[in-house]
């Protein structure tokens, strides 16, 4: 079947986060956390934050810092967030292979979507990025208040494109049990497995599997001919 639309995630398939991430140990240095005794309280604060419960980067930094028994005023929480994001932003960089396949998909005229599990800053990244022009239809989880696997999150995309699920494929890493969720929904699922530590429990749920987004496009394609 010759498929119209492709829905993407975002992290760990069209873009990375470097491991020398400044951003957490700057926040915590400046506002005075203990790094091991703050992160895992700013870890738990991870799905309400995706989900638009908590507002943004500064509302999390700013409960987690008190969940770790440390009292920030909100104005020092935002002065040092936006002092120290550029670092995280600089973290994050487009898959080499990520441009040539859009443009190519764009080109053979496929309707695009992202449906990512991502906040408000996320969005920003993916601006500075230049990866907007590529998409018809973009689902940021904190923008809808659902998060991947839920199934409406990826009716948002579908209602978007104007595509019924069975003339879309879905890009992932499997990550959040997207695929699973894909699925479910309807799409084809194409694993791009990067053997990651959930990799191995999405191949169940992929269709497909390719080793690279270069690879991804070879399988749109012979899906085509």
């Amino acid at each position: 079947m010759t498929l119209k639309g492709v829905c993407f995630d975002l992290y760990s398939t069209l873009v990375h986060e470097n491991g020398n991430n400044p951003f957490y140990t700057e926040v915590a240095q400046a506002l005075g956390l203990e790094l091991d005794r703050w992160m895992p309280v700013y870890r738990r604060r991870h799905r309400e934050t995706m989900a638009g419960v908590i507002s943004g980067m500064v509302e999390r930094v700013l409960l987690s810092a008190r969940d770790a028994g440390v009292h920030c005023e909100r104005r020092t929480v935002e002065s040092v967030v936006d002092r120290c994001m550029p670092g995280f932003i600089d973290s994050i960089h487009v898959d080499p292979q990520a441009g040539a396949l859009l443009g190519h998909l764009c080109e053979e005229g496929y309707s695009l979507a992202l449906v990512t599990n991502a906040s408000d800053h996320s969005e920003g990244i993916f601006d500075h990025l230049g990866l907007r022009e590529y998409f018809d239809v973009t689902v940021f989880s904190y923008r809808v208040g659902y998060l991947k696997p839920d199934p409406r999150i990826y009716r948002c995309a579908l209602d978007g494109l104007g595509l019924p699920a069975a003339l879309c494929g879905y890009v992932g890493d499997g990550g959040d049990q997207e695929l699973w969720g894909a699925r479910a929904a309807g799409f084809t699922t194409i694993l791009v497995d990067r053997d990651l530590p959930h990799s191995g429990s999405a191949r169940a749920d992929a269709d497909l599997v390719a080793a690279d987004l270069t690879g991804v496009g070879h399988l749109l394609d012979s899906l085509a001919a």
